[in-house]
């Protein structure tokens, strides 16, 4: 697998790629013209690669002899090609996950005699900025002397026998910045979960059913607050789909609540649904259009 195709470019937007006898190919769209172009790394340019473990988290999980839950991993192996080009360097990254991958790997590795290294640190997580500032810092040792033992097939194992993560300090970094906006996020769907059960049982009950006006304040104050924190992050599709429905569920619980102290008839009802059905067109469609940008940018993966 090919994983240039989740890492920012920002000249770049990748679109797919192959192996030729010469070398690596690309091809995407230039950022810049927007025209399709084909990017090249001749062989001669790959001074070295470097072979880590990548252990796959699985959603399944396992339990030990004392009914403790443990996280199931699948194998696999991380190659990061070494690229100098004119004075400057960058790093490749693929990840294999079969015995016959790896040695299709081994043998173009071998058959154009590029230096191979291994390391028993896990690789999986790390990113491109993290070799760009920290590859020298990787343990290794040349493949020759330490060997490579891939299993002939898919295995899963419990997290205790996972390998030590590699963790530099961009790694560190990177996990601050993402535990911000997560806390930023919460802080604001708070303010939604609130804000809205408020209007539902003070405000709502009191619109004029003709008044468009109130319904585009009440769109646009959740829209305000919620599509910020879709920016720069790539959600699961699903994110926006579970946030109206939280919404929805707000408004109907506030205005049900409201029904103690006035009553609320049929019309405020349907007024509120088909408020939250324009709702849903927006938000939904902006959240898509904000996670077809962003994953150009950001791709998830899977945590360990």
């Amino acid at each position: 697998m090919d994983l240039q195709k989740y890492e920012h470019d920002p000249v770049f937007i990748f679109h797919k790629s192959w192996w030729t006898d010469e070398g690596y190919v690309q091809r995407g769209l230039d950022r810049e013209t927007n025209e399709k172009i084909e990017r090249q790394v001749p062989f001669s340019d790959i001074k070295e690669v470097l072979i880590g473990p990548a252990w796959i988290r699985m959603h399944a999980r396992s339990r030990d002899s004392s009914g403790k839950k443990k996280n199931l991993y699948r194998q696999g192996l991380r190659l990061v090609f070494r690229v100098e080009s004119n004075g400057d360097i960058t790093y490749l990254s693929f990840l294999s996950e079969t015995k016959k991958d790896v040695d299709s790997w081994i043998q173009r590795i071998h058959t154009h005699a590029i230096p191979a290294y291994v390391t028993d640190l896990d690789l999986h997580d790390a990113k491109r900025e993290d070799f760009y500032f920290h590859y020298e810092t990787i343990i290794r040792q040349p493949l020759h002397e330490a060997g490579l033992d891939f299993p002939e097939l898919i295995d899963l194992k419990n997290e205790e026998f996972a390998p030590p993560q590699w963790k530099p300090d961009s790694f560190f970094k990177r996990k601050e910045r993402e535990e911000a906006r997560s806390k930023s996020r919460m802080k604001k769907i708070r303010l939604v979960i609130i804000g809205t059960f408020l209007v539902a049982l003070v405000w709502i009950p009191h619109w004029p059913l003709d008044d468009d006006m109130n319904v585009m304040f009440l769109m646009l104050g959740i829209l305000a607050l919620l599509f910020p924190t879709y920016l720069h992050n790539a959600w699961k599709p699903v994110q926006s789909l579970l946030d109206t429905v939280m919404v929805g569920a707000v408004l109907f619980a506030g205005l049900t609540t409201a029904n103690l102290y006035t009553p609320i008839t049929a019309a405020y009802y349907s007024t509120t649904w088909t408020t939250l059905l324009i709702f849903a067109v927006f938000h939904n469609g902006a959240f898509f259009l904000s996670r077809f940008r962003n994953k150009k940018d950001i791709r998830p993966t899977r945590k360990r």
